[in-house]
């Protein structure tokens, strides 16, 4: 008996053996990369549990590299120079899309479609203009996920201190100035900061507010030099030059702003959960100003869902990560806490600091590529130095934005 025992447990482990064996190998895995950090990646990682829970067949693995889609594309374009595989899923900045479609050819979300029933059913939930957040050259090469726009994070213990109200908080970037300098006079205080992060999107807000431009008019070279973008630089530098902003960096200028040290700060919504969850005073969320007499033009931040899979074996299991988190259950969860204001037509909880970015989504515009692949990378950079140069060491701005465009033009004429 106790030999019979012993034969029955014995193939029961090797059954059990079998069993997992079998698991391990249906056990299907996906590759994911991102940027982000604190409250925003907790809200990624939240829906990616409900994802797994969803689909318990397949494993996800995530990788986190914190700071910004420039970096992020940086480090993936490292990882597969190393002989890495691309990821299947790269959560990547709307700017990038020249870059990421021309250089790395990506999977268009319509290959990964199951059926153009699906297909249709997943483009039905966005919102009129959104799916072209991640369109180039008529291709759907990605997904909009994240979708911020610039607003004005005011502190209004600082505005009290100066002797403000809510009634003063500026609607117009002339305004801001003098704003600015009753908080500093009177507060010692930094009066404004502008989001400077690595990327020109701040910064083409107040150029497209001013009517300025980035690129010419067939996109294919730079053009810096415009009065516009030339006079809207200079009121950003204005504030330096006032004694109102000081240089800082991103993550410097946030976490001054949080310290209470700032009265008014121009930067994007997603960092709204961060912003007033850790500020010890009361934060008054408002539209960003305009220029006096111009429309104001929000380019869209954030970054689509983009995958380069190319076994097509690996397509539904792509497809329906995707799917996910474009759903109404997954956007709830990502809309109400990672700060970033829902691309679908979801019904999803809206915060009454939340209502100021979907009130100026009537405001938004394209978050401009740049031309040239590659060299648009480098363009990138050098827009990023000569403006820090501008603000910070208070160069001449015509002759810095002019000097840069005939560099940055040269480099894409020895490019073709």
């Amino acid at each position: 008996m106790k030999k019979l025992l012993s034969l029955m447990l014995a193939a029961a482990l090797l059954l059990s053996v079998f069993a997992m064996t079998a698991v391990a190998e249906e056990k299907k895995t996906l590759s994911v990369w991102h940027r982000w950090s604190g409250s925003t990646e907790a809200a990624l990682l939240e829906v990616i549990d409900m994802y797994k829970a969803a689909y318990p067949d397949v494993e996800v693995d995530v990788t986190a590299k914190s700071g910004e889609y420039f970096e992020l594309l940086q480090s993936m374009i490292a990882d597969a120079a190393a002989g890495n595989p691309l990821p299947d899923v790269f959560i990547g900045g709307y700017n990038l899309l020249n870059y990421i479609a021309t250089e790395l050819k990506p999977t268009t979300i319509d290959a990964l479609a199951p059926s153009q029933e699906a297909l249709d059913a997943l483009y039905g939930r966005f919102g009129e203009g959104m799916l072209d957040l991640s369109v180039y050259d008529g291709k759907q090469i990605g997904l909009p996920y994240a979708l911020s726009v610039m607003v004005l994070y005011v502190n209004m213990d600082v505005f009290a201190e100066a002797g403000l109200t809510e009634a003063d908080i500026p609607t117009t970037w002339e305004q801001a100035a003098e704003t600015a300098k009753v908080i500093t006079e009177k507060t010692g205080k930094i009066g404004m900061q502008i989001h400077n992060m690595q990327d020109a999107w701040a910064d083409q807000a107040l150029i497209f507010s001013n009517e300025g431009v980035m690129l010419n008019e067939d996109k294919t070279r730079t053009a810096f030099d415009n009065e516009n973008t030339v006079a809207a630089i200079k009121a950003w530098q204005q504030f330096y030059l006032d004694g109102t902003s000081t240089s800082l960096s991103y993550s410097e200028i946030q976490s001054t702003f949080i310290a209470g040290n700032v009265g008014m700060y121009a930067s994007s919504i997603m960092a709204v959960n961060t912003i007033i969850s850790q500020s010890p005073f009361t934060v008054k969320v408002a539209k960003t100003p305009a220029f006096e007499g111009k429309k104001l033009q929000l380019p869209s931040g954030g970054a689509a869902l983009i995958s380069f899979t190319k076994d097509e074996a690996r397509f539904g299991t792509v497809w329906s990560f995707i799917d996910y988190l474009a759903g109404e259950e997954a956007m709830q969860v990502w809309a109400l806490k990672s700060g970033y204001v829902c691309p679908t037509n979801a019904n999803v909880e809206v915060t009454e600091s939340m209502q100021v970015a979907y009130d100026s989504l009537s405001n938004s515009c394209a978050w401009e590529c740049w031309p040239g692949g590659s060299v648009g990378l480098e363009i990138d950079g050098l827009w990023i130095n000569a403006r820090n140069e501008i603000l910070w060491e208070g160069k001449d701005v015509a002759e810095v934005l002019s000097a840069l465009s005939e560099e940055c033009n040269m480099m894409l004429e020895n490019a073709e």
